[in-house]
């Protein structure tokens, strides 16, 4: 019953991020001026990137959507370490890295939006490319090719799904080795993958006819493929318009020995989960602290998770309610952990009040918020100072954010 909960819940987000980029697409379209029928320069250019906005909509089921992930990844949390039987502490194992993946999503759903390049599935280059290579393992023993290749295991995933990434790598593989056939031994062809800022590059030489730079056009232009000349023309187009497909280029280069060689450069993907280990816990004195969050669960979860740590906790509903809890006196809480968006008085009410009456108070907020899509939300938390950690959170991080107030008195 834990791995169908899992798989049920992660089949849910996934239909939810489909209905929001639904959404976006359909308003790119309504917004869109009609077009001619695309030259073939256009056809082979590089996607523009074009700039979204969520309505109010789709920012409030965001909100909602996040509410939800931190009260369940805060459960989560809280049922690690309890005595289980092997089974049942799998499927909570699983359901804890199901969050965090959704998590994950959620996190960078904006940026998506924003920026539809990294948008696609992820992919393993290094994975690909070694199984691209494998694959024509026996023509490069056929030709006699001695392989020279520099692929990093620890290479962050590119925005491209496998099967098109294989296809584009597969063709480029291709068109180096009918150079390499029609060449004089000894062959040689070398590959390598690099980290480049926001894209993985990955390059590819072989000691057939010296290629020129001058040469792009000839092998990109379509309606002339030809097998003469070098042959390898409509590989080396079709791989271009394949990089190309996912916001990347497919060029020749320069090298410093004389002719070129073929560059692909591919975005790293947004989607991919983030390669870090689960950081511990950072260690606090016992703090008294203000939990205000109109979301029950994620009150009393966020609660019982502070006070497992050993500090003393009042959980409210709303900032009214926190007003009443804060008393006259400052000391009386040395943080106050808030969401923003609650009913009667929110947690940027709040804030502004005691700023003007008791900053010193103020100093010891942090935000805790699902709230990423509105502008107006990321600027507030960019110009107040305070620490902010976004819903759904890892409990390290909104440990690490008390820990930065903790000594302000």
């Amino acid at each position: 019953m834990g791995l169908w909960v899992a798989f049920g819940f992660g089949a849910l987000v996934g239909a939810f991020i489909g209905v929001l980029i639904g959404r976006l697409r359909t308003a790119r379209a309504t917004t869109a001026t009609p077009a001619v029928a695309p030259s073939i320069a256009q056809r082979f250019a590089p996607p523009e990137v074009q700039h979204v906005v969520l309505d109010e909509g789709s920012a409030n089921v965001l909100n909602a959507l996040n509410n939800r992930l931190a009260a369940i990844g805060a459960l989560a949390d809280l049922l690690h370490g309890s005595p289980l039987d092997p089974e049942r502490a799998r499927a909570l194992m699983m359901l804890h890295g199901e969050v965090r993946r959704a998590a994950e999503i959620t996190q960078h759903f904006l940026e998506l939006a924003q920026h539809p390049i990294g948008a696609a599935e992820p992919s393993d280059c290094s994975i690909v490319l070694n199984g691209v290579l494998a694959e024509r393992e026996g023509t490069l023993k056929e030709l006699g090719v001695k392989l020279a290749r520099s692929i990093p295991h620890d290479l962050p995933m590119v925005a491209c799904p496998m099967a098109q990434l294989t296809e584009m790598l597969m063709k480029l593989l291709d068109f180096a080795l009918r150079r390499l056939r029609d060449s004089q031994p000894p062959r040689e062809l070398r590959i390598a993958v690099s980290e480049s800022g926001p894209s993985l590059t990955i390059s590819l030489w072989d000691s057939g006819t010296p290629l020129s730079v001058e040469a792009e056009q000839r092998l990109v232009t379509p309606f002339r493929f030809t097998q003469s000349a070098g042959g390898g023309e409509i590989e080396f187009a079709l791989a271009r318009a394949l990089a190309q497909s996912s916001g990347g280029t497919l060029r020749l280069r320069p090298r410093p020995g004389g002719g070129a060689e073929v560059v692909v450069t591919l975005p790293k993907s947004v989607l991919a989960p983030l390669a870090r280990a689960t950081a511990a816990t950072p260690s606090l004195p016992k703090l008294r602290i203000l939990v205000v969050d109109d979301d029950a669960v994620n009150r009393q979860a966020m609660r019982l998770l502070l006070e497992r740590e050993g500090h003393e906790v009042v959980a409210v509903e709303n900032g009214l309610e926190a007003i009443e809890r804060l008393g006259p006196a400052s000391d009386r809480f040395d943080a106050v952990v808030t969401d923003l968006q609650m009913p009667r008085l929110g947690g940027r009410a709040l804030y502004e009040q005691l700023r003007e009456q008791r900053p010193q108070l103020a100093e010891r907020f942090v935000f805790v918020t699902g709230d990423r899509a509105r502008d107006e939300t990321r600027r507030f938390l960019d110009e107040c100072g305070q620490p902010s950690v976004m819903k759904p959170y890892d409990f390290s991080d909104l440990i690490g954010a008390l820990g930065k107030v903790a000594g302000k008195k």
